[in-house]
């Protein structure tokens, strides 16, 4: 059991040093195995319940032999092939200053998104505001109308009603008979 545990540390190990050093990832890695990153990702799981030979020599084989193969199988002998082997080996970044690294990134993402959300919303705010500005103005603007539609609506009503009376006052309290007025309108000659 610790045999393959082991196995599949080392395989963890060699993925994090070719991702650091060789700027190769997990998927590039899947790739060149003919893989999916969810293949892959269940065949290194799988080493951790078997030794899966031939999962590890795909591997080897498509990280370009970097790892020695008796090292990634058995864990013995050198990491590193004689012919890939690094000049000089990167330093160890212990895992609690990546974590705190992450960390500091999340923060810092976190944070930029924060102010951007508060810019955001002061300009959702201020067009909001404008938009109560207009909607302000087209109320009065409205409310102006509708006094001026009541008031020829009351006009209207007023001639309405004196037209009403016109029709049926009696004409003879007029001091002129209904032709007379016709009649001054003829040229003299």
């Amino acid at each position: 059991m610790a045999e393959r545990e082991g196995l599949h540390q080392r395989l963890k190990q060699a993925i994090v040093w070719l991702k650091q050093n060789k700027n190769i990832l997990q998927l590039d890695i899947a790739e060149k195995m003919s893989m999916t990153t969810v293949g892959f990702s269940r065949g290194l799981a799988r080493c951790k319940e078997k030794n899966d030979e031939d999962f590890v020599i795909k591997f080897h084989q498509a990280t370009d032999e970097v790892f020695s193969l008796d090292w990634l199988l058995n864990g013995t002998g050198d990491k590193f092939n004689e012919k890939s082997k690094p000049q000089e080996q990167q330093p160890v970044i212990d895992q609690s200053s990546m974590v705190n690294a992450s960390l500091s990134a999340y923060i810092q993402l976190t944070n930029r998104l924060t102010d951007d959300l508060k810019k955001k919303e002061i300009e959702m705010q201020d067009r909001l505001s404008e938009k109560d500005a207009r909607i302000a103005e087209l109320k009065n603007t409205i409310a102006d109308k509708d006094t001026i539609i009541k008031d020829r609506e009351a006009r209207i009503v007023a001639l309405e009603r004196q037209l009403a009376a016109a029709d049926t006052s009696d004409l003879s309290r007029f001091p002129f008979t209904m032709g007379a007025a016709e009649d001054n309108k003829q040229p003299n000659i």
